[in-house]
């Protein structure tokens, strides 16, 4: 029988024991508060370009994690749709921008969905690990975050 791309994964961890915990982890505080407006050191946690979940256009998704304080662990999303919005252009613009000041060292720039995509796991793959952020965030903006300082992975 072929190996399966999850099997070191699952070798790698007690599965019984997991299971029990995620079968307990609304009890055991599993929900965490919602992370209210402020700065907060993050790393980067995922970046990609994916379909929405509605009507499959495309979409710019990502997140960090929260590395001190009160959130610690805790993470913040971003998503943002770049096709058929009201603006596509200044939406992939405001996208390009934030992208560029993740200061990855790649060119940022939008030619097509397809290059964009490229581009998106160039970055990611760039900055995990590497690269550590000072984010503002406001749940209560359309873009709840930006990037105040930027600064090397411990």
């Amino acid at each position: 029988m072929a190996k399966s791309k999850w099997e070191k994964f699952d070798k790698s961890v007690d599965l019984k024991g997991l299971n029990e915990d995620v079968k307990n982890a609304d009890a055991n505080g599993g929900n965490f508060p919602e992370v209210p407006k402020g700065t907060y050191e993050v790393a980067l946690g995922s970046l990609e370009m994916k379909p929405t979940k509605k009507d499959g256009r495309p979409m710019v998704s990502l997140s960090f994690k929260i590395l001190t304080g009160e959130y610690k662990g805790q993470r913040l999303f971003e998503n943002k749709v770049i096709y058929q919005t009201k603006n596509d252009a200044q939406m992939i613009k405001s996208v390009m921008g934030f992208l560029g000041s993740m200061e990855s060292g790649v060119d940022v720039e939008f030619i097509s969905y397809d290059q964009f995509d490229d581009l998106i796991l160039e970055i990611f793959e760039a900055v995990e690990g590497k690269i550590e952020y000072a984010v503002d965030y406001n749940p209560d903006e359309f873009f709840k975050m930006s990037i105040k300082e930027v600064f090397d992975a411990v």
